[in-house]
């Protein structure tokens, strides 16, 4: 019995510190379901960008960053969605979130008082909050929104290869140590 929780424990022990960063990426949209449309006419007024985060490798617990929209537009409120709860204000976010979510998720509708050519970028931290025990805040990748030209961030979003993540039978790992 000793054999085999010694063997579990250092197959997690392995696979937590042979792991790389984990990543996340995060886009604001003009979709409520399409986390990529970055571009795009949004109409004058009262309209909605919607926020998502594209890419997660690792589950994530909280978030941290700003947004900014271009000259002549307003941001009037940030409304939470999926679980989210945000503890800072509509331009400064600090987002938690329980149950360690995999991305893409929609996180929340940001309401924009539209006026001028609209462009939305992140500022601020730019990190998020993995869901280990001890948790660390990670860097993040990030697009905004353009109405009129190529959004601010990453110019195009991939989530990388996760095939690491893949369930494993535990028959299929004893067989790796006989």
């Amino acid at each position: 019995m000793k054999r085999i929780v010694t063997l579990a424990l250092a197959l997690c022990l392995a696979a937590t510190t042979a792991s790389a960063q984990p990543r996340y990426t995060w886009t604001i949209s003009s979709s409520a379901v399409e986390p990529l449309a970055t571009t795009g006419p949004v109409p004058s007024g009262v309209a909605p960008l919607y926020l998502w985060v594209v890419c997660n490798s690792w589950g994530m617990a909280a978030a941290d960053f700003g947004v900014s929209v271009s000259s002549g537009n307003v941001i009037l409120a940030f409304n939470t969605a999926n679980g989210f709860l945000n503890a800072g204000s509509a331009t400064a976010l600090l987002l938690a979130v329980g149950g360690c979510p995999f991305g893409p998720v929609n996180a929340g509708t940001y309401l924009i008082l539209k006026s001028a050519p609209l462009d939305m970028c992140f500022t601020g931290a730019n990190v998020t909050v993995d869901c280990f025990v001890n948790p660390a805040a990670w860097p993040h990748e990030f697009q905004g929104f353009s109405e009129a030209s190529v959004p601010c961030g990453v110019s195009v979003v991939t989530c990388g290869d996760f095939s690491s993540l893949t369930p494993t039978s535990w028959g299929s790992i004893k067989s790796l140590y006989r």
